[in-house]
This record gives C-alpha cells, sequence and structure tokens, in this order.
C-alpha cells in the first residue's frame, strides 16, 4: 500500500508557544503548537471568531515578543471533556514582519520533528 501524498508546502516545527490572539474586543490566550512560515496552529479554550483578520502577540522564550496578523482558515474540536472544550484553529499569516519570518525559517530544523 502506498504512502499518502504530503499536500503540505512545509514541514511543521512542533513548539509550544505561548500567543495572545485580538479578535474585536476580545483577548484570547492559546498555545502554538506547530508553526510554518507561512501560519500556526493554536489551540485555546475559546472559540475565536471566524471571519476578519486577528493580530497575534507570540511569546517566544528567549526573545522579544514578536506581532503579526492572519486570518483564521480552520478550527476544530481537539478534546472535548467534562472540565471543557478544546479548541485547534489554523491562522495563515497575512502580515508578520520580514525580522520575524525570517526567525521562523532560520528556526525551522531547530524545532521540526519528523
Amino acid at each position: 500500500m502506498s504512502q499518502p501524498t504530503e499536500r503540505r508546502e512545509y514541514p511543521r516545527a512542533q513548539v509550544k508557544w505561548a500567543v495572545t490572539m485580538l479578535i474585536a474586543e476580545t483577548e484570547i490566550e492559546g498555545v502554538i503548537e506547530n508553526y510554518t512560515p507561512k501560519g500556526i496552529f493554536v489551540s485555546c479554550e475559546q472559540f475565536p471568531q471566524i471571519e476578519g483578520s486577528v493580530r497575534m502577540v507570540i511569546k517566544i522564550p528567549g526573545r522579544p515578543t514578536m506581532n503579526a496578523a492572519g486570518k483564521v482558515m480552520w478550527s476544530t474540536i481537539i478534546e472535548d471533556s467534562e472540565s471543557g472544550a478544546r479548541l485547534g484553529v489554523g491562522i495563515e499569516f497575512t502580515e508578520i514582519s520580514e525580522g520575524d519570518l525570517q526567525y521562523l525559517y532560520e528556526t525551522m530544523k531547530e524545532y521540526h520533528e519528523e
């Protein structure tokens, strides 16, 4: 049996970085589980508004905060229990500084897991 074809343009780098998503007048705290230079996968307890832009403040240990903007591409429930649901959100970057983008490219190898 053949292996399924990987359709992703970039491999995912596995991390645990804190992120604050700013949507309208709401702040949603989450954790970036993985990233590429094109976007991030965030787990969070609140469901972000699907439409519109998301401003993000990404907190990477040992580095100044990273500010970016993006749009929610998809969302899913990744854990549902009596204590509450944990949601997964895929966000594509729409704005990110050249320096921050370069950092993501450079650190892909450090955080990439086969």
